[in-house]
């Protein structure tokens, strides 16, 4: 195999084995209502995959989204957390561990890639994995909060910390009405908005503005929820429909919307 050829500052031409990728994207044409899959890779691990309208995004199922292991640790996260419990082991206590702007910056960029990847799972009906993934970055998040040594550095993440708590309530609550546990799905969702609107106020205009969002958002699949009694096609379309909203698809939400108000009618 030919080494790569430079062209200009960082750019590479690769001589000999083809990337060209056209083939993959003329067999999955971009779909902005099927734009998500699982596939199993060559290293026969599972991944995820993303149609977008200039290519293809993969990313691992599991461990951190691109698949890279920081430190060797499987996260940044894990690897700051080693950090804490060596200090912790040497000091006696935690009193005194910060993070810096910079090590706070790297968790934020970490954080991001969980969201993208969660956000995905939940298209997709992974409750499961959206649950894990957004219990991770709530974690990360309390770990911020708690160390940096800049609280202005952790307001940044903080600032979503409802919408976070409505993502993770929202997969329980579907999860528990795909098994028809409407009540305990309703639950789920009224715990979720009891939390959100205990959160401390802070004069930030992103976190009032998720914060009443995601309020709206739960307490419209509450009332979903509520009025459920055994499935149908109708229900199966309401719990759609609530998917929908709760993801902001709202293309999708109108369509289902017509759907039901035609089997209503």
């Amino acid at each position: 195999m030919n080494p790569p050829l430079r062209v200009g500052g960082n750019t590479k031409v690769v001589l000999g084995m083809s990337q060209d990728i056209s083939k993959l994207l003329d067999e999955w044409e971009y779909d902005p209502f099927n734009h998500v899959r699982k596939i199993v890779g060559d290293d026969g691990r599972e991944k995820m995959q993303v149609r977008v309208e200039l290519g293809i995004l993969q990313m691992e199922v599991d461990g951190r989204p691109d698949g890279k292991r920081p430190y060797g640790m499987d996260s940044l996260l894990d690897y700051y957390e080693s950090q804490l419990e060596e200090y912790a082991s040497r000091r006696g206590s935690d009193e005194g561990f910060s993070l810096d702007g910079e090590a706070c910056d790297e968790l934020r960029q970490e954080a991001l890639l969980y969201y993208h990847r969660y956000v995905l799972f939940f298209e997709l009906g992974d409750y499961e994995r959206t649950i894990r993934d957004t219990e991770r970055n709530a974690s990360l998040f309390d770990f911020v909060w708690k160390y940096a040594s800049n609280k202005d550095d952790a307001l940044i993440l903080e600032q979503h910390r409802p919408y976070i708590i409505r993502m993770n309530a929202s997969a329980r609550a579907l999860k528990d009405a795909q098994r028809h546990n409407y009540e305990a799905a309703a639950r789920q969702v009224r715990d979720a908005m009891d939390r959100i609107a205990s959160l401390p106020d802070m004069d930030n205009t992103t976190f009032l503005y998720e914060k009443k969002r995601s309020l709206s958002v739960l307490n419209g699949m509450l009332k979903e929820l509520q009025a459920r009694k055994s499935p149908s096609p109708l229900d199966i379309l309401k719990v759609e429909l609530a998917r929908a909203v709760a993801e902001e698809r709202f293309e999708d939400a109108a369509r289902l919307r017509n759907e039901i108000n035609r089997l209503s009618a």
